[in-house]
């Protein structure tokens, strides 16, 4: 199938680059990952991590791979323990602002120092929190430049080897896993980790996301577990969803009266790609317009988002729609764009307008009524056979995936600005 061939050609691209500016990457990464402040938004850990593990697939190699990300830690903490004891912890009061560090996390590491400077460097290492300022706080204490270096190499060493490994012995199982689950699930698993990980790194020193935000979360990670089972479904020499979808194709074509095609018909209409993008870009304009700058990022980029994907993926598998269909269409079948930009845009309009609603009642009806459109413009477009139900599941995984993901992504950025400003 050409697609197969296409996905082949991409990973040998990507192969090919991590190849050639991997290693180059990992140190730059393994150093600024370690320099005070600055270090606290770089995710060098979850790099080093996942180096490891392509070590183990066979795209890094393990020594090499090892000896940089310790080398880059040993310079990273160099660089912070000398700004340390240049400028001393004025230099802390002046940024502490700008960078999210509250006066607890500099506290919390001054102790350590306080009660062993060895062990301070080599534990404060493996807490995301201390890591990036407990060389900077041991270089303002004025330690001897000796001491410090002979803990900053075992603690960079002991840091950087333990996350190689613990990627490679990840890297251990990925090759049984997928031989049972699929490789796209594996990486969907991976995936799930690292957006887990980030959500509570995130929320563990920011503290922005509020308490229903974790329900988006959840929607995010089962979203994207959905998506990889109907794109690896769809890559499948041996499709496992291929008879339900021949099954619900033909009940509707045995079921489905005249009276309810119109009223499916009317439906792709009302609630089509057209519709409900265009209302995402046009809600993300008029609020733009009123310089409701979050919300209207909310929808832009939700419906953005899922439109540019859609039709990524619809090219990119040239899935043949059903013979029946009781429409003539002739662009690809898998994703359903009706579905997909149903789910994005009631998604968003669900978590903006709930909030203010005070009444209890009709917050909960209006909820179910976003639902029930996402559900009904679905089902329509199996109604008329324009669609498989499978390319209606990926759709709506997709549209829910953008959603989630936008409303965490955009809590994030707008905590950032709002910082800085």
């Amino acid at each position: 199938m050409p697609y197969t061939h296409f996905f082949s050609n991409m990973v040998a691209v990507v192969e090919h680059a991590a190849r050639h500016g991997g290693y180059l990457f990992l140190f730059l990464i393994s150093i600024v990952e370690a320099i005070p402040f600055i270090g606290a938004f770089v995710p060098g850990h979850t790099a080093v991590i996942v180096s490891g593990f392509l070590a183990k697939i066979g795209v890094f190699n393990l020594w090499v791979v090892m000896a940089l990300a310790s080398a880059g830690a040993i310079l990273g903490d160099m660089i912070g323990f000398y700004l340390g004891r240049k400028y001393g912890m004025s230099l802390a009061d002046k940024l502490m602002p700008y960078f999210f560090i509250r006066a607890e996390h500099i506290e919390k590491a001054r102790a350590m120092v306080g009660k062993h400077t060895g062990k301070a460097l080599i534990i404060g290492r493996f807490n995301p929190i201390t890591r990036p300022l407990m060389p900077f706080i041991v270089g303002s204490s004025h330690s001897k430049i000796a001491r410090f270096w002979i803990f900053n190499i075992i603690g960079g060493i002991m840091w950087a080897t333990s996350s190689v490994l613990l990627g490679y012995v990840l890297g251990l199982g990925y090759h049984t896993a997928a031989g049972y689950l699929g490789r796209l699930v594996v990486a969907a698993v991976i995936a799930v980790i690292l957006i887990v990980w980030g959500y509570r790194f995130v929320n563990m020193r920011f503290h922005i996301f509020k308490k229903y935000e974790l329900f988006a979360l959840g929607l995010n990670i089962l979203s994207l577990w959905m998506l990889a089972k109907t794109i690896e479904d769809a890559w499948a020499a041996k499709s496992f969803m291929a008879n339900f979808d021949i099954a619900v194709n033909i009940f509707m074509a045995n079921h489905v009266t005249p009276f309810l095609a119109a009223i499916s018909a009317v439906i792709g209409i009302v609630g089509g790609t057209v519709a409900t993008g265009g209302l995402g870009i046009l809600s993300g304009v008029v609020l733009a317009f009123n310089k409701k700058w979050r919300t209207a990022s909310l929808f832009t980029l939700s419906t953005g988002s899922t439109g540019i994907i859609l039709g990524m993926m619809k090219e990119f598998f040239m899935r043949a729609r059903p013979v029946n269909a009781l429409q003539h269409l002739t662009d690809p079948s898998f994703p359903s764009g009706h579905s997909g930009l149903a789910a994005a845009f009631f998604v968003i309009l669900a978590y903006v307008l709930a909030p203010h609603i005070k009444n209890l009642a009709k917050r909960e009806w209006m909820i179910v009524g976003c639902v029930l459109a996402i559900i009904i413009i679905g089902l329509s477009r199996v109604a008329l056979n324009v669609h498989w139900s499978s390319d209606v599941i990926a759709g709506w995984s997709l549209g829910v995936f953008c959603a989630t993901g936008s409303i965490l992504f955009v809590r994030y950025a707008g905590a950032l600005i709002a910082k800085k400003s």
